[in-house]
């Protein structure tokens, strides 16, 4: 399948919707962060750290959020860790125990020279929930994390209560040729733009440069943490490259699902620096009709193959739903999983 549309099609959406934050820029260069002194910054979050051993030589760094009731695990977006959930976790632990697990190669977790493709990252799941001694529980994860939940739920029903995927739930095959095939030519967008020497001097800096170009403020410890441990070119790392996309099987099912998808219907929805771009309007509306289309076609997957499933479209919301649209993918959750079965 060729890749060159693709790619561009998700530099140029920036990362702002999963037909983005799925698709691999394989061609980047890392580079280290230049300064990672401490500088006073505390993260505030009432939460525990703490490791578990997966594997020989692996172990996962995870959050526990506290609370009491039916246990929740959250699953953070490629490249993302659990810090993804500092602002959202708290909210549910009046109702929930929460935990968040930060996937092998990312992070504050081990960082492995193999194990990134789906089977073994389920595997990983698995073992931190037997390390961990919960037995049943719910899982929500973000954008990749979706093939995640699916396979985990898919070999191991009689573990998952029920399951919320927030914009996570796309067939990425089919969603790469639904692209390719709709821009055999790719379209005329803005380059996505690259952090300055300055951006990347300290933490701080890199925190301001990531809040400024993706519109919504993804925690400070998440960003600072991957700024620490991957640099700031994350997705140049054999990780973040590794990880490969599977059809999801949606069809075996058994748990219960609500899929929130985040959809873009115009440019003025988009990060800031393509909203604002006045010389790529057009290839910028193309692109944000072609994307409708692929994602439409995925959220139709899902529609019909999950046996019990429920979607909630959010229209102008961010990728990352749960920090642009908060209030309402908390109330979404909260109903679902409150639901008798």
């Amino acid at each position: 399948m060729p890749r060159s549309t693709v790619r561009a099609a998700a530099r140029a959406q920036g990362c702002a919707r999963a037909a983005v934050v799925f698709l691999l820029l394989a061609n980047s260069v890392r580079a280290q962060p230049r300064d990672t002194r401490d500088d006073g910054w505390r993260d505030t979050t009432h939460h525990t750290a703490g490791m578990v051993r997966v594997a020989p030589g692996v172990r996962l760094h995870y959050l526990d959020f506290g609370g009491h009731g039916p246990t929740v695990v959250l699953l953070a977006g490629l490249g993302n860790t659990a810090h993804a959930y500092d602002d959202f976790a708290p909210r549910l632990t009046d109702s929930y125990h929460v935990i968040a697990l930060t996937r092998r190669g990312f992070g504050e977790s081990d960082h492995p020279k193999s194990g990134y493709d789906t089977r073994r990252l389920v595997e990983d799941v698995r073992r931190a929930l037997d390390a961990l001694g919960l037995d049943r529980v719910s899982l929500i994860g973000h954008s990749i994390a979706g093939e995640e939940l699916t396979r985990f739920a898919v070999t191991y029903p009689e573990r998952v209560d029920r399951l919320v995927y927030l914009d996570a739930a796309y067939d990425r095959i089919v969603l790469n040729d639904a692209l390719d095939a709709l821009f055999p030519v790719p379209p005329d967008v803005p380059p996505v733009p690259q952090p300055a020497a300055a951006d990347t001097a300290t933490p701080a800096a890199y925190v301001a440069f990531v809040h400024r170009t993706r519109g919504v403020d993804i925690p400070e410890a998440d960003i600072r943490t991957r700024f620490r441990c991957d640099g700031w070119r994350e997705e140049a790392t054999f990780a973040y490259q590794t990880i490969a996309a599977e059809h999801p099987a949606y069809r075996r099912l058994r748990a219960p699902a609500l899929a929130i998808y985040a959809v873009t219907d115009s440019v003025s929805q988009l990060e800031p620096w393509q909203r604002t771009d006045t010389l790529h309007v057009e290839g910028l509306r193309d692109l944000v009709r072609g994307v409708g289309v692929a994602t439409a076609r995925s959220r139709a997957l899902f529609r019909t193959q999950v046996a019990h499933g429920t979607v909630l479209e959010l229209h102008g919301a961010h990728h990352w739903i749960f920090i642009s649209n908060r209030d309402q993918v908390l109330a979404a959750i909260r109903e679902f999983l409150s639901r008798p079965d």
